[in-house]
């Protein structure tokens, strides 16, 4: 049945994969130190001035996205505290919010609507443009977002005839054309006309958008956000500075920065900056502290599982809610081969995001996700720093938490000694 255009249109990102591209990490750099040299790299001179101006100001990011720690400005509600026993939890806003924290002097939390949607994230925007606006919220130096608005090129094709079909290497060269397809002529009542209005109005105040390119490569999925003049989509770079093969069309990205992260314990709570500070106070991750714990030191021989051979019959391509919902039901919790289990979440053996996932180490546990390295005789280590040094409790990589991270002064900074002993191990 062929659609109206309108709901044909808007169909094309909730097949693509509607929602936030999300949780994954980069490593901060250190303090904001306007004559060192950084660590990102541009693909344009706009995209430089952009970022070196808003790393040059002392005033503070507005990172847009869902928190538990920071307290959104954008809601009034007094967060309640936490108990003597209780940990604070951890959501992605915080992550992304510690890091820009740690190379750029102060952050503002703007909450967004916890049921994503195109409509949703275009009310978003409004509100944070109406807030800046009105001086509810003080201009800031930028907006980093983490939010990914996928537009899968190959159904664009699909969908329209083009004398040239669209590719992500030449996206950015076509971004208004492609821009224009989506809002329908910029049609007021399109939802990614109303996001590309309050952009504008961003624009108009002199606010940068950085925004997350997405990490679905290698395909054709661009942020439909960086279509938008003043937004910048940043790819990943990896802990040795290479560009990541799972950043999303590259060829919209705009700003290169690091993209990795290691949570480490801190007094009072978890540092993104190897200990340099405790960004995210009262927050702690006991999941992954007892994963660590359990399984560091076993031989993977004696602990791995395979999964079931039902899962490769699944009626379900790719990565999914309905998928991760059956295996929360049905997959018993432990240790499993990292291919396997990015297998059975839906990822495929040639996309980025399961390349980087075996990349990090062999052996992934379920449903914390932790992936463990192995020695030459097969014990599981978990030292993704790779100093030895305690206290390490999650990694991951993304342009999520690159975003925030365009101040950052180095690809990788060493750890440092914590007044808790959080230092190196004695042999």
């Amino acid at each position: 049945m062929r659609l109206p255009p309108r709901r044909t249109v808007i169909g094309l990102v909730l097949a693509a994969g509607l929602g936030l591209v999300a949780l994954g990490g980069l490593f901060a750099g250190q303090a904001h130190e306007p004559d060192r040299f950084r660590a990102s790299r541009f693909s344009t001179p706009e995209a430089e001035r952009a970022a070196q101006s808003a790393c040059a100001s002392t005033a503070p990011f507005v990172v847009v996205d869902t928190f538990a720690l920071f307290k959104p400005a954008n809601i009034d509600d007094v967060p309640q505290a936490p108990s003597d026993n209780r940990e604070q939890p951890l959501l992605h806003g915080d992550v992304v919010a510690a890091i820009a924290e740690a190379s750029h002097p102060g952050t503002i939390a703007y909450q967004t609507d916890p049921i994503f949607n195109v409509r949703s994230l275009a009310a978003d925007f409004r509100r944070l443009a109406r807030d800046i606006e009105s001086g509810r919220i003080a201009r800031p130096a930028a907006v980093v977002s983490s939010i990914v608005l996928p537009v899968d090129l190959r159904q664009i094709n699909a969908r329209f005839d083009r004398a040239e079909p669209f590719e992500q290497s030449g996206v950015a060269a076509r971004k208004r054309e492609l821009l224009d397809l989506l809002s329908e002529g910029h049609d007021p009542r399109n939802p990614y006309s109303e996001i590309d209005a309050q952009l504008a109005r961003l624009r108009k105040a002199g606010v940068p958008v950085f925004v997350a390119a997405g990490n679905t490569g290698p395909d054709q999925i661009v942020n439909a956000l960086a279509l938008s003049e003043g937004v910048y989509a940043v790819g990943a770079l990896d802990r040795d500075g290479g560009a990541t093969p799972y950043t999303s069309a590259p060829g919209l990205v705009s700003v290169w920065s690091p993209g990795f992260v290691v949570l480490t314990e801190a007094p009072g709570g978890l540092s993104v900056s190897g200990g340099r500070g405790v960004e995210l106070k009262g927050a702690d991750l006991p999941e992954q502290r007892a994963v660590i714990a359990r399984f560091g030191g076993k031989r993977a021989v004696d602990v791995v599982l395979e999964t079931p051979a039902e899962l490769r019959y699944l009626n379900l391509r790719g990565p999914s809610r309905q998928r991760n919902r059956y295996l929360a039901r049905t997959l018993e919790h432990g240790l499993y081969r990292t291919d396997d289990l990015m297998a059975a979440y839906g990822y495929s053996e040639s996309s980025g995001t399961f390349a980087r996932a075996v990349a990090d180490g062999p052996y992934m546990h379920f449903p914390s996700d932790t992936i463990f390295r192995a020695t030459v005789d097969g014990t599981l280590v978990f030292d993704p720093i790779g100093d030895r040094s305690e206290g390490q409790l999650q990694v991951a990589d993304a342009t999520s938490f690159a975003a925030p991270n365009i101040c950052a002064s180095q690809l990788f900074a060493s750890r440092v000694t914590s007044p808790i002993g959080q230092g190196l191990r004695p042999d």
